[in-house]
């Protein structure tokens, strides 16, 4: 067996040692070659549940061996408990990548929390009712899983068992009280190769003692646990890649890489104090990908190498031979050992040297453009977040949570603060994703890891991109984020600040338990640049006849955050200014709606105004038959030159649409958030249309506004009920009316809109709209599709073409008047303004005669 050539092995178990005896070194290797059988056939199982890893069984383990003493040389000496506990945990570290480490199998798999929030993430792209997307999806969670948990469930491998054929318990560690003494210390050094070297440091600094009647050494666990990382990272050889293994699995992807650059590997050799590694043959040009991989393994075992080197010379330990590893620092001088050939390896990888102005260009006016309202949105948005992660965590209530919003006067400025009440951020998420710019922390691996369990209580963040967070500094350039974790003591909480802006670095330090969130959460404070009631001002407003005027904060939040299911409070010099409950935009008054989307002060639902609201002005819920909501909204005729409609998404306001008022639910376009599309599907559309067109047919307006609220229920497929469809003859026609009008008639001109004025007519505007009487014999639709033709682009996306035009009603109401019909087109006088006669090109519609319907 190679690992028992090794220096390490020798020392420890069968060269005379002062500190042991023969029986002492005999025992516990004994033990370890007991604990080795038994880990073997429990390794050899990896490459069935995971066959694009490289080599994982017992090889691989026995070469660790060799490579930590390659690392440690003669100098690092082991003695047999050390060396006994360093061998278990190298058994052990990698040997919970299979379900075979899981007694129960797949189904004990599936109870831990980690495959349950894999599962859910990627459950979250299948199709309903797509059987094989589901299926892929559980076996990718079921992977991941395993490598994911691999580590943590190596720490509980000594102490569990396995039924064997006469229903005795079997162990890995055969001797019990070898296992019960050093069991949970071999779990926790093979899982401690999976920290980071701070912990490793934390955890593992201790000395264990020597177990009574079988050995007088103690375990320096620090040590071994260094030299364990070092060994595991050092493997990158060949016997990790065998050429015929790649041909029976075919890897693909990174996996392939892996296989193709190790199966080139030479084993590592020392010189001086660097780990120099070789590889035969050369890479050629296509084999780069491959080579660069190697470049990235390598500087993963020189960082590994360093952090040990300066773990065990801090505390005084005796170092490793190696340091780093010959070459990683630059690709260039990496290839004079792991050769190329036809091509030089350059680091020409992308690189922002302005990072400031990246994030400020990406995150800031450049993408969310100068409104004030994007950064609000962005932080608020990131607020609904944590709340909603804490309500999944701690099964709160689905309304539980808040989100205070102030704007503050102090000594040095004005101040715009937001405080939740969330899950807040450890140090690691404080310093790591929130300032990764394009780095989304709700779609990260560090989020199963610090909310296990999270993704599968069904946590669907509205944060998708990473890039929210900057925003906050086109407010400003000093920016406070205060945070403590929700399960964690004031102690624990943290302030990162920025001073200058994001060509500042940032300064991290202990929160003063003064400005802690009280519940935790956090609190994201910014000093405006620009005074909040000056031109440009968050509260200063001026409208097109220059008039001036300063609103208060609330209605600002208010329209910005208008249908949220968390409660916004809203202070303004620490005077309670209003807020908005969660969810309550389906439970307040039309009025108050419609002022919270214009961004008006709230009206107050005891005034008379919001319990007056007319039946055809009152905005209606949109759902499908299961009860899903899509929207609060009503058809809006009236308004033909400005809009009360609002397309929210997850209760934010996104974009205005026309030809309605209220809110429909939608989806983001673009990454600003500032564009949507609305979800409802075409029938809930047509339905809700067809029941605003019975409301609306016994409405107190004129006619010419049903008319074009009949153009909008025509567009979203509905029925128009008894709402006029075409002016003819001077008036505003139901269908009803029109048909038993035409039946008699051989003949309709049709002109598709209002006729308006155009410049080769031989009036001026002025007397066109002063004088023009349109002809009683030219049939009129009402003015464009369905009013402005950029209103009805989100119509048409959802019905996708179903929907109809006034004209395709009325040609259908032809039909149904004289049977076939034909269309030709001529110019015709359509009415006189100033006594002048106005042409229009107009369609003109007649019965198909017998003698076409026989020729056809």
């Amino acid at each position: 067996m190679s690992f028992k050539k090794t220096t390490l092995w020798k020392a420890a178990f069968e060269d005379a040692r002062p500190d042991a005896t023969p029986d002492e070194q005999a025992r516990l290797a004994n033990c370890y070659e007991g604990m080795r059988s038994r880990a073997s056939a429990l390794v050899a199982k990896i490459a069935g549940d995971l066959p694009h890893m490289t080599v994982h069984d017992v090889t691989h383990l026995d070469a660790l061996w060799e490579m930590a003493s390659i690392a440690a040389s003669e100098n690092f000496d082991f003695n047999p408990a050390e060396a006994f506990v360093f061998g278990g945990a190298i058994l052990l570290h990698d040997a919970a990548m299979t379900l075979a480490a899981f007694p129960g199998g797949i189904a004990e798999l599936r109870e831990q929390t980690e495959w349950r929030d894999l599962h859910a993430r990627h459950m979250a792209s299948v199709p309903a009712g797509d059987a094989a997307a589901a299926k892929e999806a559980e076996n990718r969670a079921t992977a991941d899983a395993l490598r994911l948990l691999h580590a943590k469930q190596a720490e509980n491998l000594p102490m569990i068992s396995w039924i064997g054929p006469q229903k005795q318990p079997m162990f890995i560690i055969e001797d019990q009280q070898v296992r019960n003494f050093y069991g949970q210390k071999i779990g926790k050094v093979a899982y401690s190769h999976w920290w980071g070297i701070a912990r490793v440091e934390e955890e593992l600094s201790g000395t264990l003692g020597a177990l009574p009647d079988v050995t007088n050494c103690t375990v320096d666990l620090l040590k071994v646990a260094c030299l364990l990382r070092v060994a595991d990272a050092m493997h990158l050889d060949q016997r990790r890649a065998p050429a015929f293994d790649f041909a029976l699995v075919q890897p693909t992807g990174v996996s392939a890489d892996h296989w193709k650059f190790q199966e080139r590997m030479a084993k590592p050799f020392v010189q001086a104090d660097a780990l120099v590694y070789t590889a035969q043959p050369p890479f050629e040009a296509d084999a780069a990908d491959a080579w660069w991989t190697a470049f990235d393994a390598l500087q993963m075992v020189d960082r590994e190498l360093r952090d040990v080197d300066r773990v065990l010379r801090d505390r005084q330990k005796k170092p490793l031979v190696v340091r780093r590893v010959e070459g990683a620092h630059s690709p260039s001088d990496l290839a004079r050992t792991v050769e190329t050939v036809g091509w030089t390896p350059v680091d020409s990888t992308v690189r922002v040297s302005d990072v400031p102005k990246i994030v400020a260009t990406l995150g800031g006016s450049k993408l969310y453009g100068d409104s004030t309202a994007a950064p609000i949105r962005e932080l608020i948005q990131n607020g609904l977040d944590a709340i909603t992660a804490r309500r999944r965590l701690q099964g709160r209530p689905p309304k539980w949570g808040e989100l205070h919003v102030m704007l503050q006067k102090r000594d040095d400025g004005f101040w715009l603060c937001f405080e939740d009440n969330g899950v807040g951020m450890s140090q690691t998420v404080l310093t790591g994703p929130l300032i990764d710019f394009g780095n989304s922390f709700w779609k990260s691996s560090l989020a199963i890891q610090e909310f296990p369990g999270l993704a599968a209580a069904g946590m669907k963040s509205r944060g998708k991109y990473g890039i929210g967070f900057f925003s906050i500094f086109m407010l400003g350039d000093h920016v406070r984020v205060i945070t403590r974790r929700f399960d964690r003591d004031t102690q624990s909480a943290r302030v990162l600040e920025f001073r200058h802006g994001l060509g500042s670095r940032p300064n991290l330090r202990n929160a003063d338990p003064k400005e802690v969130p009280i519940d935790g959460g956090t609190r994201i404070e910014v000093k405006l640049k620009i005074n909040p009631f000056e031109p440009d001002g968050l509260l200063y407003r001026k409208n097109i006849f220059d008039e001036k005027k300063i609103v208060k904060l609330s209605p600002v939040i208010a329209a910005i955050a208008p249908a949220c299911d968390v409660t916004i409070s809203v202070t303004q010099d620490d005077e309670a200014q209003g807020n908005t409950a969660a969810g309550d935009w389906l439970e307040i008054s039309s009025s108050t709606l419609l002022s919270r989307i214009k961004g008006n002060d709230d009206i107050d639902d005891d005034d008379e105004s919001a319990l007056t609201t007319k039946p055809w002005e009152r905005l209606t819920e949109l759902r499908d038959e299961d009860g899903k909501l899509y929207g609060r909204a009503r058809i809006d005729a009236a308004n033909q030159w400005s809009t009360s409609g609002l397309l929210t998404v997850d209760g934010l306001a996104a974009s205005k649409i026309g030809l309605v008022a209220g809110i429909l639910i939608g989806v983001e376009t673009t990454a600003s958030r500032n564009s949507a599309s609305p979800i409802i599907p075409a029938p809930v559309l047509a339905s809700w249309s067809s029941e605003q067109a019975i409301v609306i047919g016994g409405a107190e307006i004129p006619d010419a506004e049903k008319a074009r609220a009949a153009a909008i229920v025509m567009g979203c497929g509905g029925d128009v009920a008894e709402l006029p469809v075409v002016w003819w003859q001077e008036e505003w026609m139901t269908a009803s009316k029109f048909v038993d009008a035409v039946k008699p008639l051989d003949r309709l001109d049709i002109y598709e809109g209002s006729i308006s004025h155009e410049d080769d007519d031989d009036v001026t505007k002025r007397e066109f709209e002063s004088s023009f009487k349109a002809s009683a014999k030219i049939a009129q639709t009402v003015d464009g599709r369905y009013g402005r033709l950029r209103d009805a682009d989100w119509i048409a996306a959802v019905t996708q073409g179903n929907g109809s035009t006034p004209l395709e009603v009325i040609e259908a109401l032809l039909c149904e008047a004289w049977g076939q019909v034909e269309c030709d087109e001529d110019m015709l006088v359509v009415g006189e303004a100033n006594g002048t006669e106005i042409y229009r090109t107009v369609a003109i519609y007649t019965p198909t005669s017998e003698v076409d319907e026989d020729a056809n």
